[in-house]
């Protein structure tokens, strides 16, 4: 359980840094493409703050979106732990009952063994 546990952090952790990859890759594609327009435009100083203004609200929604789909992601692995800790918990009862069952056979047939030597 605690191997799984530790895989799943390990793949949060690693995901969550593709994602951020990706993120900065498009931000600075984004970006590149941005200053190559302007630049063949040849357009003033005012729309190209605009345009900044533009991109950064799109960023800031893009991000938002990736916030969201993590704690989506993070919710649903929160819910497996709780699942499989819960089936965890179930099948240590059943063998701790297996066990009582299999000490009572055990010393039926001991005793059985004792009597017929008798």
């Amino acid at each position: 359980m605690e191997r799984a546990k530790w895989n799943i952090k390990y793949l949060e952790q690693r995901n969550k840094q593709l994602e951020d990859r990706q993120a900065e890759i498009e931000l600075q594609l984004i970006k590149e493409n941005r200053q190559h327009i302007m630049a063949a435009q040849g357009r003033p100083m005012e729309q190209r703050d605009e345009d900044r203004q533009y991109v950064l609200e799109r960023v800031n929604v893009h991000l938002e979106q990736l916030l969201e789909k993590d704690n989506r992601e993070k919710a649903m692995l929160r819910c497996m732990t709780h699942h499989y800790m819960a089936r965890n918990m179930s099948s240590k009862a059943r063998i701790r009952i297996l066990k009582v069952k299999l000490r009572k056979v055990t010393k039926r047939q001991k005793r059985q063994k004792d009597q017929d030597r008798l």
